[in-house]
């Protein structure tokens, strides 16, 4: 049987995933779960079965006339860093536009219960920054070799170190804060079939960074989460006497555009104002390479 739930995660380091936001300036970009479920789906139904599955997979993927055509039905949020109360037994994410949701967990049931806090401090507030100089090795390598006089066998035109892709340059790297905890609500698979593929993540890790370790799953739970207030799309939040839809995993602005304008019969009886957004370049479902414009989060006011 197919449900929602809510799956707690724990890393020996979180996942990490980094974007050129300016020429110098890399910035952390959010994850959902269903990339990495997807690939562990696919493996679990393809690639097991291979003697090297890395090489039928390089060439599902990197092959035009083999592109990889895997679709998977599995839709989860963005991974949301979050602490857990033991004692009251409340699981507190916080969200890309900077909302406290709270979610109740027992006996592997969880429900949303409210969210406190919240605009317009965002998950920016957080972040530590880091600058990393690369090393001009180039120059280095050249500074040694006439030192120990080695003379190059034939004459060889050097990279330049002042411009193209050699340049030494510094990078600044924004991280948000880490935390022991992170969530994710996930759709579109049942229970025991998720447990499998997490089982499988557990071996090959989540993340753009894994030669370094980021992200190592190291346990996770998972929580039957009823649909309510929240699904792997959205989340509603009451704040200040005021009610609050924010998006949290990426959509198109097409689907952003009808809601504003209320074309959809659902969004009739109300009125959605955008209050807030963020766009930039990914994909709204896997295979994330593919990458175009999306909103990466938004946030409306919702009027009755």
């Amino acid at each position: 049987m197919r449900a929602m739930y809510l799956v707690t995660l724990k890393f020996r380091i979180y996942p990490l995933a980094l974007s050129l936001s300016n020429p110098n300036e890399l910035s952390q970009e959010m994850l959902t779960l269903d990339g990495p479920l997807a690939f562990a789906e696919y493996y679990k139904q393809k690639l097991s079965k291979s003697e090297d599955w890395r090489v039928e997979y390089l060439e599902d993927t990197l092959f035009p006339e083999g592109e990889l055509k895997w679709t998977s039905n599995i839709k989860s949020s963005y991974l949301l860093p979050a602490t857990l109360d033991r004692e009251n037994e409340i699981v507190e994410a916080l969200t890309p536009m900077g909302f406290s949701a709270m979610f109740s967990i027992d006996n592997q049931r969880a429900r949303y219960k409210y969210s406190r806090g919240g605009y317009p401090r965002r998950l920016e507030s957080s972040q530590i920054i880091l600058r990393l100089g690369r090393r001009d090795d180039i120059l280095k390598a050249e500074i040694f070799r006439k030192a120990e006089n080695i003379a190059l066998t034939k004459q060889v035109k050097l990279p330049s170190s002042q411009s193209g892709p050699y340049k030494a340059v510094d990078y600044t790297i924004k991280l948000y804060t880490p935390h022991v905890l992170w969530v994710s609500i996930v759709d579109g698979i049942s229970k025991k079939g998720l447990e499998e593929l997490l089982f499988i993540l557990k071996k090959f890790g989540i993340g753009k960074k894994r030669n370094m370790g980021w992200g190592d799953l190291l346990d996770y739970n998972i929580y039957d989460l009823k649909k309510d207030s929240v699904t792997p799309e959205f989340i509603i939040h009451s704040s200040d006497n005021s009610r609050y839809l924010e998006t949290i995993r990426p959509v198109s602005p097409k689907k952003i555009a009808e809601l504003i304008g209320g074309h959809n019969r659902s969004t009739k009886s109300k009125k959605y104002v955008l209050i807030d957004s963020k766009l930039g370049y990914g994909a709204e479902k896997p295979p994330y390479w593919r990458r175009h414009l999306v909103v990466k989060s938004a946030l409306f006011q919702i009027f009755e």
